[in-house]
Order: structure tokens, then sequence, then C-alpha cells
């Protein structure tokens, strides 16, 4: 009955802090949207603290990916194309699924557009011939994946 209790104090603990950080959550961007005239000073403050840190977040992660592209990386001149060989195996095969995805998405859109026209819905039909179109999109990209290769 102990262990219980203990957690079911802890999924009520854990629901008040979900709640808080949602309250606070929706607090913040209200204050960011209302006209700075119509804030206290402690809110232009909070405001204020908020945009620092988002602008410092930003320029951290900007260049934390700015150095991880500057490293150079050189492949061995030796060697077989096994690697190589793998990749593209596994490659094609993802292209083969593609376009069997594409089909059947395609065969979606069919049944979609049909069941419009038995229903006499113009969104039905739109949304059909969108889904037919696009299935057929993904197959012929997935099939033209030899001009793609270098």
């Amino acid at each position: 009955m102990r262990i219980l209790n203990f957690i079911k104090s802890k999924a009520i603990m854990a629901k008040a802090a979900v709640i808080g950080f949602f309250r606070n959550t929706a607090k913040n961007i209200r204050e960011d949207f209302t006209p700075t005239k119509a804030l206290t000073d402690a809110q232009r403050d909070a405001r204020r603290i908020r945009t620092v840190r988002k602008m410092t977040t930003g320029f951290m992660l900007a260049s934390m990916m700015m150095s991880v592209m500057g490293v150079t990386a050189f492949a061995e001149g030796t060697g077989g194309g096994e690697g190589v060989e793998t990749f593209n195996t596994v490659v094609e095969f993802i292209v083969d699924w593609v376009a069997r995805i594409g089909l059947v998405v395609g065969f979606i859109g069919a049944v979609q557009f049909a069941l419009g026209f038995k229903d006499d819905s113009a969104d039905g039909k739109t949304r059909g011939l969108m889904c037919l179109a696009s299935g057929f999109i993904v197959f012929a990209v997935a099939k033209a994946y030899d001009m793609f290769t270098v």
C-alpha cells in the first residue's frame, strides 16, 4: 500500500510540474506579444532576459554547427570498393521500397477519388487526386534514381 501511495504522490507531483510548466509558458508567450507599454517593469525585465537567452542559445547553436562543419576528413585511397558497394546496395533497396510505397499511396488516392465520386464530394475528389498525384510523383522520383547517381 505504501508503494502505491508513493507512486500516486510522485504522479501528482509530476502532473503539477507539467501543468506549472505549461502555465508559465503560456504566460511568457502572452507577455511576448503584449505591447511594451502595457507591461510592468518586472515583466519587461523578464521579457528582455528571455530574449537574451533565445539569442544566446541561437548563437551557441550556430557556432557549434559551424565548428562541426569545419572538420576535414580524408578517405584512404587504397582498398576495395566494398563499402561503396554495400552503400549502393542499401540505397537501391531503399529506393525500391520507396517506389512501392509510392504506388501504394497512388492506389489509396485512386480509391479516395472513386469514393469522392460516389459521395459526390468535391473535397474528397480533390484529396483523392492530390494523393494519387503525390504517389505517382514519389514513384517517378524513385525510378529516376539513376539520374541522381554520380
